[in-house]
C-alpha cells in the first residue's frame, strides 16, 4: 500500500516541482494528477511532446511516481454522440499518460439520468469501457472506473466492469460513507477485489467511515497498489498534506 496525493483540491495551486518537492518532504509515494480543471502542475491533453518528455523525466529522476492522471471522463449520457465524444478524450488521455509514464486513467461511471433504464446506462458504461480497453491494449496504461456518483453502489460499477471485460479495465474504490447502510464495507470491497486498481482515501480522522476496517481488509487482500488522498481544500495545504501522512503512517502500522 502505496500513498499517493490526489491534486483535486490539496495539490491544485503547486507546479509540478513544488509537487515533487512537497511529496517527498512529507513521504508520499506518487503523485495523482486531476487533469481537466486548470491544476497548475500542467498534465493535460494540450502539452506538447516536449511537455510530455518532461513531464516523464521529472518524475523519473523523483522518489515520487505519477500514480495515475483523474480525468472527468464520463459516460451516463443517453446519447450517443455524447458518449463517443467522452470515450474519444479519454483515449487521448491513455496517450498523454503513455508519454508521461502513468499507470492509469481514472473515469467515471457516474450518475443515471433522471427515468433512465439502469440497465441500460450500465451496459452503455461497460461498452464504452470496453471501447477504451481495447484501445488501450498495448499502451501499458489502466482505465479504471471510479465508484462514485451513482456508481459507489458495487453492483453497478461490478457490472460495467464485467460488460468491458477487458484487462486493461479495472475498478477505483472511494471509500464512500454511503456504503455503510449496507453493512460492511467488505461488502463492496469482496466483490470488486478483483479487479482492485486504485483507492481514494478521504478524511482519514472522520467517523462517517471505518478506515481502521479499511486498512485490515486491505492488507489481508495483499493490496499492494496506490491509494490517493483527496480532502478538501486549505489555507495551508502543506500543513494538512503534512498531517496527513502522519496520520496514514500511524494508520498502516497500528490498525
Amino acid at each position: 500500500m502505496k500513498l499517493s496525493l490526489l491534486t483535486y483540491q490539496l495539490g491544485k495551486d503547486y507546479t509540478l516541482d513544488e509537487l515533487l518537492a512537497v511529496c517527498v518532504k512529507y513521504g508520499y509515494a506518487g503523485v495523482e494528477c486531476r487533469a481537466q480543471l486548470g491544476h497548475k502542475h500542467g498534465v493535460e491533453l494540450a502539452t506538447t511532446t516536449e511537455q510530455r518528455a518532461a513531464i516523464k523525466a521529472a518524475f523519473a529522476a523523483s522518489p515520487v511516481k505519477l500514480a495515475g492522471i483523474s480525468t472527468s471522463c464520463r459516460f451516463e449520457a443517453l446519447d450517443a454522440t455524447e458518449r463517443a465524444e467522452q470515450v474519444a478524450t479519454a483515449k487521448s488521455f491513455i496517450d498523454l499518460a503513455a508519454a508521461v509514464g502513468a499507470p492509469q486513467v481514472r473515469v467515471f461511471g457516474n450518475a443515471f439520468p433522471k427515468g433512465a433504464d439502469k440497465s441500460q446506462v450500465i451496459e452503455n458504461v461497460g461498452m464504452c469501457l470496453r471501447e477504451i480497453g481495447e484501445y488501450a491494449e498495448a499502451s501499458g496504461v489502466d482505465c479504471n472506473l471510479e465508484m462514485h456518483g451513482d456508481f459507489y453502489y458495487w453492483e453497478y460499477t461490478l457490472k460495467a466492469v464485467r460488460i468491458a471485460d477487458h484487462p486493461r479495465i479495472g475498478v477505483v474504490y472511494n471509500c464512500d460513507p454511503r456504503e455503510i447502510k449496507w453493512g460492511p464495507i467488505r461488502t463492496f470491497l469482496d466483490p470488486v477485489a478483483p479487479y482492485l486498481r486504485h483507492i481514494h482515501l478521504h478524511d482519514l480522522e472522520s467517523k462517517d467511515y471505518p478506515y481502521n476496517q479499511l486498512f485490515h481488509i486491505l492488507k489481508d487482500m495483499g493490496y499492494g497498489g496506490y491509494m490517493s488522498l483527496e480532502c478538501n481544500d486549505s489555507a495551508d495545504p502543506e500543513k494538512v498534506i503534512a498531517l496527513y501522512a502522519r496520520l496514514y503512517q500511524w494508520m498502516y502500522w497500528n490498525v
